[in-house]
């Protein structure tokens, strides 16, 4: 598995502000892709925590630009601290020829469709940072920053990640530098 830590926040200001933020930063549009997610759990799964529920899921991922269409079978590990922050994740990928057969693959194993998100991802750099503006399911603006790029540590621990949103003025919800993405969608979804 492959580890990495990363910091996801979600955005407590309009597109066209934080436009005006990066802009302003000397941020340029360096990339754009979308990831199709679908979240399969395993159907006698009896967790009621949403992050215990997470923890059994498989993502089924599309990852579509207009150079690729990556079809891939995701495993996510992820530990947390007593406040729920993300201390440590690594991940797992296969590569897939096709998200149908993959899905039919899993419901014949009992597995069902828990969540989709949909994540339309910029990503904006300057001479110092990348950022991941991510647009998920229409409803919620999140930015996420990796410790690692190209294999290489980048920043030496999360305290000087969190530094870099604050460096840039980036508003942040509920001061929050451990979003996770797929817990509120369930969340949302559970209580749809």
């Amino acid at each position: 598995m492959k580890e990495a830590n990363e910091i996801t926040v979600e955005v407590n200001t309009t597109v066209e502000n934080l436009n005006e933020i990066l802009e302003s930063n000397n941020f340029k549009l360096i990339e754009e892709v979308d990831y199709n997610d679908i979240y399969m759990i395993k159907n006698d799964c009896s967790a009621t925590d949403c992050l215990e529920i997470l923890k059994g899921c498989v993502i089924i991922r599309n990852i579509i630009n207009e150079n690729i269409d990556v079809k891939q079978i995701v495993y996510k590990q992820k530990e947390y601290n007593d406040k729920k922050e993300i201390v440590s994740q690594s991940q797992v990928k296969c590569q897939v020829y096709s998200v149908k057969e993959a899905i039919e693959f899993f419901e014949g194993i009992n597995y069902h469709s828990l969540i989709k998100i949909n994540d339309h991802i910029k990503v904006y750099a300057n001479d110092e940072v990348e950022f991941a503006v991510q647009f998920v399911n229409n409803k919620h603006i999140y930015i996420e920053l990796e410790q690692d790029k190209d294999g290489k540590r980048i920043y030496k621990d999360l305290e000087s990640m969190k530094n870099i949103f604050k460096k840039y003025n980036i508003p942040i919800k509920n001061n929050d530098y451990f979003v996770k993405k797929a817990e509120v969608e369930l969340l949302e979804t559970m209580h749809n």
